[in-house]
This record gives C-alpha cells, structure tokens and sequence, in this order.
C-alpha cells in the first residue's frame, strides 16, 4: 500500500505509523467522487514480535531517507513525510 508518512508514535516496544493512503486506487477514487478528503490509516509494529521486527527492520533499511542514521529514532524521524510502501498486514483495521 502505497502511503504518505505523517506521524510515527512509539510506547513501550509498539511503533504506530500514521499516514495517508496515496495508492493510485485511492487517488482515483477521490477524483471520481470529487471528494477532498484524504484516508488517514495507521500501522502498528509491536516490535517484541520477531517477524514485525524483522519487518520494521529490513523496511528502514529500504528507505533512503534512513541512510546515515544511526539510531532507531533518527531512522523513525526521518521517514516522516516520506512516500513508499508498506505492507497491509501490519494496517490497523481499528
């Protein structure tokens, strides 16, 4: 799912990643109904979880906005307004 980065909020080994749907379906679709309003959508990693981990991990290390970080919160901050990709297993549906 193709998606704009707008907030990243970590409590207690639990990253949620809030964002904005920018997925060519979406954008179309906001054409068609000629609606202006954007779908906000968040996705939670609870890195305790090996494979969200692994997950969360190897997806920092893709982005080059994360290049020459050195720490997981200068990784996280800098993917902040950012568009890529993310996997929709990991979306919370709440």
């Amino acid at each position: 799912m193709t998606v704009e980065i707008t907030s990243i909020d970590i409590k207690e080994g639990i990253v949620t990643i809030a964002a904005i749907d920018v997925s060519e379906e979406n954008l179309q679709m906001l054409e068609r109904n000629r609606e202006d309003v954007e779908k906000e959508i968040s996705f939670i990693f609870d890195t305790h979880e090996k494979i969200e981990y692994q997950y969360l991990y190897s997806w920092l290390h893709r982005q080059k906005a994360t290049q020459g970080a050195t720490t997981w919160g200068e990784a996280l901050n800098a993917v902040i307004g950012i568009i890529t990709t993310i996997s929709q297993k990991y979306r919370n549906w709440d």
